[in-house]
């Protein structure tokens, strides 16, 4: 079985609101955010031409990078005309649903509805919002952490479109600066969150950004304590720690103990080969999970097929590739049951 975690849709009467769906795809820049209407968006049947085309049996539907900073009328309006998708081709479509994320009691008010009410197996979640709101703003999310522990659903995330800070020009803030939202994500959640919320899934967007190039420099700098750690030398106290000593001191394997428990999905690149190779390299194969971005990095069934295709050129076991492409997320969702 084939999943594909990240993948984008928009109910068509919400699109029509924006763009013309005859026309070809516009950018724009609205509530601080950086958006292309795609018209394959809302076109629901393309969709599942492109997942026929290279065997892909099902898709988990999310539009958060655009919902979830337009309120929460509109992010009603989107779970409930996901619903209706689902409605129509249950075994091709699932849903993990927006809210509005700077409206903490709406917030956990549509996802206790889309949980409860909708039957959604997760929901998504912006890396960050602001510089105030970041996943390791208290105020802010933890709420939406203990609602999501109560219901045990999963939290998607995907990298905010136009991060705090970035720069427009020489493409940075689509090439460079969301890779760098998501990294700084995954430290806020392995230093701040993850400790508090032991029974909380989270899935990293865009194999964590720029996080999986910089683990090692995380690690070194790493100030995560845990069973057997051992103290740094005086003289080497405010340097980073060497390769060598994050093993024999134990912060390697503390560190470790924390981020091993974030999934990690494998969109961000269009199913460039060398990005999927270090992934497998990097992150225990249990918690990958294949991903596209559909229809942005990925718009056809070729170009899914040349993704899952890739697979094969790559030292991966067959059971792991298995577990890439569908048996993790089908475990992390709940889809056997």
């Amino acid at each position: 079985m084939i999943i594909d975690v990240q993948h984008h849709a928009m109910p068509r009467s919400v699109f029509e609101k924006f763009h013309d769906p005859s026309l070809p795809p516009k950018r724009v820049f609205t509530n601080g955010i950086d958006f292309v209407f795609n018209p394959r968006l809302c076109m629901f049947d393309e969709h599942l031409r492109a997942m026929d085309g290279a065997g892909v049996d099902m898709a988990l539907l999310s539009i958060s990078q655009f919902a979830n900073v337009m309120g929460k009328d509109l992010c009603r309006e989107i779970n409930e005309g996901f619903a209706e998708e689902v409605a129509k081709n249950p075994d091709r479509f699932c849903v993990a649903g927006c809210f509005p994320q700077d409206d903490i009691e709406a917030a956990v008010d549509e996802i206790e509805y889309m949980v409860k009410e909708l039957k959604f197996p997760a929901i998504t979640m912006l890396t960050s919002m602001s510089p105030e709101i970041t996943l390791s703003s208290e105020e802010h999310t933890f709420p939406i952490y203990e609602k999501c522990a109560e219901l045990g659903v999963p939290i998607f995330l995907h990298v905010h479109l136009n991060p705090f800070g970035s720069e427009k020009v020489c493409t940075i803030n689509r090439s460079l600066a969301r890779g760098f939202d998501a990294a700084k994500a995954a430290l806020r959640l392995i230093y701040d969150v993850l400790p508090k919320f032991p029974t909380l899934d989270f899935v990293m967007p865009h194999f964590c950004g720029a996080f999986l190039a910089l683990k090692g420099r995380s690690v070194a700098f790493s100030e995560v304590e845990g069973p057997g750690v051992q103290p740094v030398e005086e003289q080497y106290k405010n340097l980073p720690k060497t390769p060598l000593e994050v093993k024999e001191l134990g912060w390697e394997a503390a560190f470790d103990e924390r981020f091993n428990r974030l999934y990690i999905d494998g969109a961000g690149s269009g199913g460039w080969p060398p990005m999927t190779e270090m992934a497998f390299r990097v992150v225990n194969h249990d918690r990958l999970m294949f991903a596209t971005d559909y229809p942005y990095e990925v718009h056809t069934a070729r170009d899914y097929k040349y993704y899952i295709d890739s697979l094969d050129a790559m030292d991966i076991s067959e059971e792991d590739k298995k577990a890439f492409l569908g048996g993790n997320a089908a475990r992390l969702l709940k889809l056997n049951k």
